[in-house]
């Protein structure tokens, strides 16, 4: 299903962020200082002091249900995959060690929910330890409840449960050698005792209406606690009494999703949609503290030993770290997620690129925008867009929040656009655009100008001009409303306060066209073009004068334009318009259509540092009855496909947004298309994925031992190290000795101040070292120039494919260096001398007080 290109090599489809890191409660280390987080198929850790990763042990094949603590072995982590596999990993060096595969007929159909250790005595007083496993049956009608041995994966015994819901809820209770099982569903609390072949004691949890939520067992005693929907917890005790006596704790008013014992059994956490930490003393009700204003409602708590923090999981993709006095230690959170979101697109803003930082900025917990560096996969910051407490939810009543729908950001990153609304459909709707100028002393963006409904019932398109026509320094932006208007945008200066001149943002423009909704706007690439999508019409402007020149209507085709994107570089003439069924390209030269095909596009970008575009479409499947999602590649001067892949992600999700990422260095290796050379794709899913496009080669390499720099560890001698690449269209300039001299000192010094433990012999580093400084000789590379003399541009996207190129690998003495005259390469070849003949009198800059270097 895919169109391989010459040079495209094996596409896959890459995990590079998000995904969540709380679907799994996390598991402190034995010491409490490190914290494993499951990430899918992933475990990684992360410091508990700092919140910053520490390493990822290796991975699986299948996603991971559970993890826990070996009970004997507090060095060996245990998980359990949802198909049934059991893996040991070391702490230390986070390979596994072992690995079984629980015995059990349902295997192939079953989908493992939760996963726990089980330890009781025999009638011999022998402690054995058992793995507990639970999962619905095919027609989710029945819940079963297995016992493996530990050891060897052999299936022990089971029960099954009849449920009329498909929730239900697992806990152990008890630490020391007498364990028991607590499973709550509807009405019903099973108690089942491992030690009597899983007896089973059933009571009820209460009235039809009180919906089960949680469980927590008691680590100490023969106690077990349950929430529900609405908020409130009941302890139970005496468990295997006809009734046994339970206390109510009741302070949360949405349903309780998280309890949690300490260590000692002496108090209770639990957490729910107000984004509050309570704490309880289990001898005294009535006493209880408080942790307020977590960032998103709390999804799963743990406590480390010796009650040293307790890790709150929240709906955000976050896990914030707090000591026992409810004070913050640190916050661990790589990609966040917007929570409660009152549209139906998790990321209404869209994905876009941040020149200055390189990362990618897109929406955040709700009111807020995120800013995700996708080389390191950190978060670098969020900001608060809105400034307002996040509203939690009432009892049958949905709370609307402010939303961040639209950002923007001009072309050096120095001024961020937003939009926030909030239209809760009984008030009237609230839209506010922002300007944000970015302060180099404080490195942050600081608010200059609000604008309270610049737009009657939203926005629909934001977007700034892409290189300013107008004098230094004046900015501008165009918006597109649901008033059926567009506004143009100027940056002016405004009052002088305090002898100082400020500028702000003000409206010096509003266009319409015969009363059609506006939709899509955008910039030509000079910015001296604006075109804006009228209900199926394109529309062409004049940004300066606001003047219409051109209207352009596509004969076929009636749809709402949905998005517009101009050529770049030298399809800069051109003009895609996206509809929901079809893509048109217009010269607007010739004022006429370039090409046309019917496709439902679902998001499109374009790659700044070249002429290509990307396109994602839903395609339904008849037979299937589900979404397809395909991706094309694409010039806006050809209808002819440059790559296609099908089956990008799984049926159940859907794209949202795309844009192409500039790549530190531009890829040279053959393994990539021509159209991933200077830029990657990257795209985001409904499951709150960042996914790319990545030859398999590649997608081998781990991110984390990869630097700004290349694929080399940054250190004081990758700093050496050239990353060379050439290219057959570069012309040959002078070799010249740009580390001699003074300059190089700093370079000197950088390498004396490394610890001298920590370098390798001298007799190593010698040699190379001073040939780095020397400057060499380049030398005719034959393959190169028949390279040259075979292709044409490196942007004609009819012979893409075929810009394969084969280097030759020479010594590190004499690196390659692609020469586009053959006379030049003998000449220099012939002048070439040998090492010892060079003149070395420029050390003595660098080693004023040594005399004799070499």
């Amino acid at each position: 299903m895919t169109v391989k290109m010459k040079g495209d090599g094996n596409m896959i489809v890459k995990r590079k962020g998000g995904g969540s890191i709380i679907d799994q409660r996390p598991l402190f280390s034995s010491d409490g200082e490190t914290l494993y987080i499951v990430w899918k198929n992933v475990i990684r850790v992360y410091s508990t002091q700092t919140g910053d990763f520490v390493r990822e042990f290796e991975p699986l094949d299948y996603r991971i249900a559970g993890v826990i603590s070996h009970p004997d072995n507090t060095s060996v982590i245990i998980g359990c995959t949802e198909n049934g596999e059991l893996y040991f990993w070391n702490c230390q060096s986070g390979i596994i060690t072992k690995k079984l595969q629980l015995k059990f007929l349902a295997k192939d159909k079953a989908k493992i929910k939760t996963f726990h250790i089980v330890k009781h005595r025999t009638a011999q007083g022998n402690e054995i330890c058992q793995t507990l496993i639970t999962h619905l049956s095919d027609c989710r009608n029945k819940i079963y409840v297995l016992l493996f041995d530990i050891e060897t994966g052999t299936f022990i015994r089971s029960i099954y449960i009849l449920t009329k819901s498909h929730e239900y809820y697992t806990d152990i209770i008890g630490n020391h050698g007498e364990n028991l099982i607590a499973l709550l569903h509807d009405t019903d609390l099973h108690i089942l005792n491992p030690a009597r072949n899983l007896v089973d004691t059933i009571h009820k949890t209460g009235k039809t209406g009180r919906v089960p939520t949680c469980i927590a067992g008691h680590p100490e005693e023969e106690c077990v606690a349950t929430g529900d929907s609405t908020g409130r917890v009941l302890v139970w005790r005496s468990l295997f009494q006809t009734r046994p006596y339970t206390a109510v704790f009741h302070w949360h008013t949405l349903p309780i999703t998280e309890i949690v014992f300490s260590k000692s059994g002496g108090h209770m956490y639990t957490g729910g949609g107000e984004c509050v930490l309570v704490k309880w003393t289990l001898a005294n009700p009535q006493h209880k503290s408080f942790l307020p204003r977590l960032p998103a409602p709390i999804k799963h708590l743990t406590i480390a030993p010796d009650n040293l923090y307790v890790a709150v999981s929240t709906l955000d993709n976050g896990i914030v770290i707090v000591n026992p006095q409810r004070k913050l230690t640190s916050v661990i959170q790589n990609f966040t997620w917007g929570v409660a979101s009152s549209s139906k697109n998790l990321f209404p803003a869209g994905l876009i690129v941040d020149s200055r930082t390189g990362s990618l900025v897109l929406n955040s917990r709700t009111g807020h925008v995120q800013f995700y560096n996708i080389h390191t996969k950190n978060l670098l910051y969020n900001i608060n867009i809105t400034a307002q407490n996040f509203l939690t939810q009432e009892r049958d009543v949905i709370i609307v929040n402010t939303e961040v729908t639209k950002i923007a950001l001009n072309h050096d990153g120095t001024w961020m656009a937003t939009v926030e609304e909030r239209n809760d459909k009984v008030s009237s709707i609230e839209v506010r655009l922002k300007f944000w100028l970015y302060d180099l002393k404080k490195q942050i963006f600081v608010l200059n100008t609000s604008i309270e409904l610049p737009h009657e019932n939203g926005i629909n398109a934001l977007h700034f001009q892409p290189d300013t026509t107008f004098d230094d320094g004046e900015w501008l932006a165009v918006t597109t409303g649901r008033d059926n208007k567009f506004k143009l945008w100027n940056l002016r200066k405004s009052s002088t306060v305090e002898d100082k001149e400020t500028k702000h943002w003000y409206c010096y423009g509003v266009g319409d066209y015969r009363n059609l909704a506006a939709t899509d706007a955008g910039f030509s690439v000079d910015g001296s073009l604006l075109a804006v999508g009228f209900n199926s019409t394109l529309t062409l402007w004049l940004p300066e004068t606001c003047e219409l020149k051109s209207s352009l209507t596509h004969s076929q085709y009636n749809e709402p334009i949905s998005r517009i994107e101009f050529g770049k570089h030298e399809v800069c003439h051109l003009v895609v318009v996206v509809s929901q069924q079809h893509i048109t390209v217009w010269n607007i030269l010739t004022l006429a259509i370039t090409w046309s095909v019917p496709l439902n596009v679902v998001s499109l970008t374009s790659d700044l540092k070249s002429t290509y575009m990307a396109a994602f479409t839903s395609d339904n499947s008849c037979m299937l009855k589900i979404h397809l999602f395909s991706v094309y590649v694409f010039t806006p001067r050809s209808a002819t496909l440059i790559y296609k892949k099908t089956c990008l992600i799984e049926s159940t999700s859907s794209i949202l947004a795309a844009t192409f990422v500039p790549h530190l260095q531009e890829k040279r290796n053959p393994s990539f298309g021509q159209w991933q050379r200077k830029s990657q794709l990257f795209f985001l899913d409904s499951n709150q994925e960042l996914l790319t496009l990545e030859p398999e080669s590649e997608a081998s390499v781990s991110l984390e031992i990869i630097s700004d720099k290349g694929t080399m560890p940054l250190t004081a001698f990758s700093n050496f190290i050239a990353t060379q690449t050439s290219s057959s269209k570069e012309p040959t300039v002078a070799q010249v000795h740009e580390h001699l001299g003074i300059p190089a000192k700093g370079m000197i010094q950088e390498l004396l101040s490394v610890p001298a433990h920590t370098l390798p012999p001298m007799r190593l580093l010698c040699t190379s070292f001073i040939l780095s400084l020397a400057g060499q000789q380049p030398l005719k590379n034959q393959n190169s120039r028949n390279v040259e003399n075979s292709r044409d541009s490196d942007d004609d996207d009819q012979d893409n494919a075929s810009d394969v190129r084969d280097i030759e690998v020479l010594p590190p003495t004499k690196p390659v260096v692609t020469s586009t005259n053959e006379k030049e390469d003998m000449d220099e070849d012939a002048n070439a001398q040998p090492l010892t003949s060079h003149d070395w009198s420029f050390l003595s800059a660098i080693f004023p007080d040594q005399d004799n270097v070499l």
